[in-house]
């Protein structure tokens, strides 16, 4: 399984990319999202409780702002 472990200025992450990657991870995943709304983290703070949720032996670190193009990534 892949853990997408998100950083987020929100406590939620736009449905449009939630989709997006169901639609082209291609295999079992979970989203670990890091709710930064309140600025209490640096990027490297919020990534690494991103690592201590993961359930995933696959990590994949991304920003919230991209879309995957690609199916089967």
């Amino acid at each position: 399984m892949i853990s997408i472990i998100i950083c987020n200025r929100k406590s939620t992450i736009n449905p449009a990319l939630k989709e997006n990657i169901r639609n082209t991870v291609g295999v079992e995943h979970e989203i670990v999202l890091i709710d930064n709304s309140r600025g209490q983290y640096n990027i490297f703070q919020a990534y690494n409780e991103g690592v201590r949720q993961a359930k995933g032996d696959i990590l994949c670190f991304m920003h919230d702002d991209i879309l995957f193009k690609g199916n089967g990534w």
